[in-house]
């Protein structure tokens, strides 16, 4: 043991330049799967922080594994954090040579609580293999609108208590195994109806429901020691009073809310800046030092659109002006910094205050135990909304039909009973839906198929909210995803070959 991450810290905070320490609160993306000259120039010309990575980064688990070795070997002052949304399920960024773990809302109808700090713990060693150190997550979010867009199965559900006590396994898990957690999204963006990828949410709920429920699971997250909390690009005019002001960009929320009245001293992330919910009226530069001077410690701006990738490296220069200005002062400067460097140096990312972390383990990528590991959560998530007219198990010798835009699940059927091609030769059919709730034509063919006089099964492979709104369909089935690992689970319960014993949490 060395020494503690708050002197080290202070130590390397001593010897950075002021460019240094302005490059340090920024976790930017970027174009490619290798470390060229452009990417080189963002990274160590601009002094970064943090990158964060997404699909058009990755191929597979070992080029990300180089990728990242070569990232940080232009790292400066102070190795990365180098970040990933992999979150299970719907949200994953590395899809080849890595484990596909279900995401929270399976791991929530499991009921089972070890579960997500298991998976945690898997995942995190993965990501570790990978030289990824911290991942953007777990969402806390509360899903208490079943059409929300942009949150749904990435919730571990509906209920506070289930998503604070789910939240809080996963998180220690991820840490537990040297990566750093990032709590999603504060101050909650669970009952919104408009993805903030394209608008402004609001959430009009006074402070008494807000502090119930939204804020529950970050509080806890708050005294499990959570490294990083994310913020949401959500307008609550009970915290907020200036009409129209992402949470984001708040000292309201970020200042008056999280620091002082939650007492949180870890590190405050942005979610991506050139979302559309914070680039209307402002450029992403503009937008990095108003979030700063509200409160946050780390700017993340992802190059969401080729046009965006252009001006990956505007911010830098912005907030450094600002400084120079007098608009942010250096103290201000300096305080996130070392919030920044003690983070690192908890994890082994800054060395010299925990031991030095051992060579990445990359048997465990895509490993047997984590591969069963997988499969037996989305077996115990399979839930059973109803069976009216008693159609499970079907018979393996019966021809079905499966209707479901991307033939994986006709693929999981197929191991176990005959495929019939059309509607007429067919003994019973599998409707499979995504998000059926919120799509006029998923729900005419569940009608048109109840009213065809064929015994019809359906299947949510997303989540569980479609089948209050088809009810025509007397035998439903979700299991909160379409992974393989879901598909098979979904073959199984169809045919006997597992009893469904999920419950929509």
């Amino acid at each position: 043991m060395g020494d503690a991450p708050e002197q080290i810290a202070n130590q390397t905070l001593a010897h950075m330049t002021l460019e240094q320490r302005v490059g340090q609160v920024y976790m930017l993306g970027f174009d490619g799967t290798v470390l060229d000259d452009s990417n080189r120039a963002l990274i160590e010309g601009l002094h970064l922080g943090g990158v964060t990575l997404f699909a058009r980064n990755i191929e597979n688990a070992h080029q990300l594994a180089d990728l990242n070795h070569d990232l940080q070997s232009v790292a400066d002052p102070v190795p990365l954090f180098i970040s990933v949304d992999q979150e299970g399920g719907l949200v994953v960024r590395v899809t080849e040579g890595a484990t596909l773990f279900p995401g929270n809302m399976a791991v929530g109808a499991s009921g089972d609580s070890a579960l997500a700090r298991r998976i945690s713990e898997a995942s995190a060693r993965e990501l570790l293999a990978m030289g990824v150190n911290m991942d953007l997550g777990p969402v806390l979010d509360v899903n208490t609108n079943p059409l929300n867009p942009v949150i749904g199965v990435r919730s571990f559900g509906s209920r506070v208590d289930l998503v604070t006590k789910f939240g809080i396994e996963a998180l220690a898990g991820t840490q537990e195994s040297g990566v750093s957690a990032v709590a999603k999204h504060f101050p909650g963006h669970g009952d919104t109806a408009v993805d903030s990828h394209h608008d402004l949410p609001v959430v009009p709920h006074a402070m008494t429901r807000l502090e119930s429920l939204e804020l529950q699971p970050f509080q806890a997250a708050i005294r499990a020691g959570v490294d990083g909390i994310m913020t949401a690009h959500v307008y609550m005019p009970a915290i907020e009073p200036r009409p129209d002001l992402p949470a984001t960009l708040s000292s309201n929320v970020l200042m008056d809310l999280l620091r002082q009245r939650l007492g949180y001293s870890g590190l405050i992330l942005t979610d991506a800046l050139d979302m559309a919910a914070i680039t209307k009226g402002r450029d992403v530069a503009a937008a990095s030092v108003d979030a700063f001077e509200a409160g946050a410690d780390m700017l993340l701006i992802a190059g969401i659109t080729s046009d965006d990738r252009q001006h990956l490296g505007d911010g830098p220069p912005a907030l450094l002006a600002a400084v120079r200005s007098g608009r942010i002062s250096e103290a201000r400067l300096d305080a996130s910094v070392l919030r920044i460097l003690s983070t690192k140096a908890r994890r082994g990312v800054l060395p010299g205050a925990v031991a030095a972390p051992s060579a990445p383990d990359v048997s465990v990528l895509h490993s047997p135990d984590h591969q069963a590991l997988a499969q037996e959560v989305a077996r115990r998530a399979v839930t059973l909304h109803r069976d009216r007219a008693g159609l499970l198990p079907l018979r393996t010798t019966a021809r079905t039909l499966v209707m479901e835009d991307t033939g994986a699940l006709a693929e999981a059927i197929g191991r176990f009973a005959p495929l019939a091609t059309e509607l007429a030769g067919a003994d019973v059919v599998v409707l499979g839906t995504y998000d059926l709730a919120q799509s006029k034509v998923q729900q005419q063919m569940a009608d048109d198929l109840a009213a065809s006089g064929k015994p019809v099964v359906a299947v949510s492979l997303r989540g569980p909210y479609d089948a209050a709104v088809a009810t025509r369909i007397g035998t439903w089935l979700t299991v909160y995803g379409n992974r393989p690992v879901h598909l098979q689970a979904a073959a199984e319960a169809l045919f006997g070959k597992l009893i469904p014993a999920g419950r929509v949490p």
